[in-house]
């Protein structure tokens, strides 16, 4: 059961589901290299420079004089060419080892500013760190990605998972404290101090980010879009999930904005899987709705109906309204698997059904008519399926160069999980996609019971078809029985705030982010203003200076594949 907002495409053969909404934060994360691998090395650019240094020596290995205009020229290109390595080095493929932070310095200094920023990769170059399933998890995660080295020199995409993200709020009514409800760890909290043990929730979260002219957005949104998100959701406990990610995918771009590389930017694609308390709804396209939204829009229909009565028994009309719907909103609530996607750009996520493919995204680019008359309408234009004849995409993440025309604010849906029919998701970028079918992509794994396995069947299918950009994968696979369990309720229930076991815990996100600083403070970062401060301004003078220009992707080897790459479909109407 699907619901959405934006328009899904039309053209495909693959069947596509609903959408519906975007968000933002600070600097940038870092790359896994493999030890194996030497980064290449830029070499000046041939052509003009290159001949006229070689016909200016003489017999005598004496350099001509030259004009200074012209050596100057030289310089400021070759340096823009070298920037180009800027915050990337070459990773091969299933090449996962451990970050650290003395393979950049200069990244690594952005930790000094937020903490963040300085967390190590994790297993399978996960950028939100360390995260491992447990007992009680049901999906496993696996993960691949290539450079694809015959064809690019730097890899681009990062990706994130967590298996326990930030627990389901509860819904409380008024005058409740709250006490079983998960504590969530602030700077003011005095309890974050005491609170050492990761709460188990069972909700996932899974991200894929496909850079453009440089790694710093995508390394960026690797290491804080979860953590933004996790903070919207905190402020906003009744306002429903699609609405938080847009506003998630807005903070992001906003944050972007304010950052030393204007022209980087990315493509997103997000998952977010929780265990929520439904009701029936014929509201809403999936037939049902998480129940702190039902128990707001519930109060606040009573509430403005009880304005034109007179104050009652002290009690605010919200309040009275609250008191009353609850009750039964509780009465019919069931504890059921949501899956939230919100993409913007041409990364996909693919749900299998019955073995049926099923998309949950929508491909933003120039060829799509409605994404083209909305750059028309905001003073842009399409030359080439790009936009302004520069970019792919017509919505990424940062790009603030051409951020009037190139939106952050995502399609996004809302799938109820149906634990008898839902195998697998599929998040992937466009390295596969240009040459892989949604269906084919989903025949190929069906059988495959591994993850891990299953990614890099996939990662290899794309090598074999002769794809032209980086590579990079992740399968979630369903563990059927145990989300049966928990519907039917023979299994104790988990991932809302006040189940057994959340009480004064911390999310996983959260204990990550405290480990980093506490690195930080050993080696006499943190609390360090001053220091924290003199880091900052010598990254921000470094970065503009390097930064690169803005410039179309490198013209695939297939005109075939980019025009392929470019096709969007129309949007039509979500099906259930």
């Amino acid at each position: 059961m699907f619901s959405g907002s934006s328009s899904p495409p039309k053209d495909r053969s693959d069947t596509t589901i609903a959408r519906s909404g975007a968000i933002d934060t600070p600097p940038l994360s870092i790359r896994t290299e493999d030890s194996s691998v030497t980064p290449k090395k830029f070499s000046p650019p041939g052509g003009f420079f290159t001949r006229r240094t070689s016909e200016d020596q003489g017999p005598g290995n004496e350099k001509k004089r030259r004009s200074s205009t012209v050596t100057k020229a030289a310089s400021f290109f070759t340096s823009a060419k070298n920037s180009l390595s800027l915050s990337s080095s070459p990773r091969e493929h299933s090449s996962f080892n451990n970050y650290t932070i003395q393979e950049q310095p200069g990244l690594a200094k952005f930790g000094s500013m937020d903490p963040a920023l300085s967390v190590p990769q994790g297993s399978l170059n996960n950028s939100a760190g360390e995260s491992h399933p447990t007992a009680r998890s049901s999906f496993k995660v696996g993960v691949t990605e290539d450079r694809n080295r015959k064809c690019r020199r730097t890899m681009e995409d990062t990706h994130a998972y967590l298996y326990n993200f930030l627990g389901t709020p509860a819904l409380l009514a008024p005058g409740d404290t709250g006490s079983k409800a998960i504590a969530v760890p602030t700077k003011t909290s005095p309890s974050s101090a005491k609170s050492t043990s990761v709460v188990e929730t069972d909700n996932g979260y899974f991200a894929i980010f496909d850079g453009h002219a440089g790694t710093f957005a995508a390394e960026w949104c690797g290491k804080k879009l979860h953590l933004i998100l996790e903070d919207v959701m905190r402020k906003n406990p009744s306002t429903p999930v699609p609405e938080l990610l847009d506003q998630t995918f807005t903070s992001v771009d906003q944050q972007l904005e304010k950052l030393p590389l204007k022209n980087s930017g990315c493509t997103a694609v997000i998952a977010l899987l929780r265990w929520e308390d439904r009701v029936p709804s014929s509201h809403s396209a999936t037939g049902s709705s998480a129940l702190a939204s039902a128990a707001a829009a519930a109060a606040a229909a009573a509430a403005a109906k009880a304005d034109t009565d007179s104050d009652d028994a002290g009690d605010t009309p919200t309040q009275a309204a609250v008191s009353g719907a609850l009750p039964k909103l509780q009465e019919k609530a069931a504890r059921q698997r949501v899956l939230y996607t919100a993409n913007v750009g041409d990364a996909r996520i693919i749900l299998c059904r019955n073995g049926k493919a099923l998309r949950l995204s929508y491909d933003h680019k120039g060829s799509d008519e409605n994404e083209g008359k909305r750059i028309a309408n905001a003073g842009g234009l399409i030359l080439n399926n790009r936009v302004n004849g520069v970019l792919a995409v017509t919505r990424a993440l940062g790009d603030a160069y051409l951020k009037d025309l190139v939106t952050g604010h995502p399609y996004t849906t809302e799938t109820v999980i149906q634990p008898e029919s839902d195998e697998f998701i599929i998040l992937a970028c466009d390295g596969l996609w240009d040459v892989c079918s949604d269906q084919e992509a989903v025949d190929l794994i069906r059988n495959v019971p591994d993850a891990q396995e299953a990614s890099k069947i996939l990662v290899d299918h794309a090598l074999a078809r002769f794809s032209t950009d980086n590579l990079s994968c992740m399968v979630i696979r369903f563990d059927t029985d145990r989300v049966k369990e928990v519907v039917n309720r023979t299994a104790e229930p988990i991932g809302v705030e006040g189940d057994q076991d959340t009480e004064h815990g911390v999310s996983e996100a959260d204990k990550i982010v405290e480990a980093a600083r506490k690195s930080m403070a050993k080696a006499g970062l943190a609390d360090n203003p001053e220091k924290a401060e003199k880091a900052q301004e010598e990254i921000l003078e470094k970065m503009a200076s390097e930064q690169p220009e803005p410039a179309p992707p490198a013209k695939d080897d297939s005109g075939a594949a980019i025009a392929d790459k470019l096709k969007v479909p129309e949007p039509r109407n979500p099906t259930a």
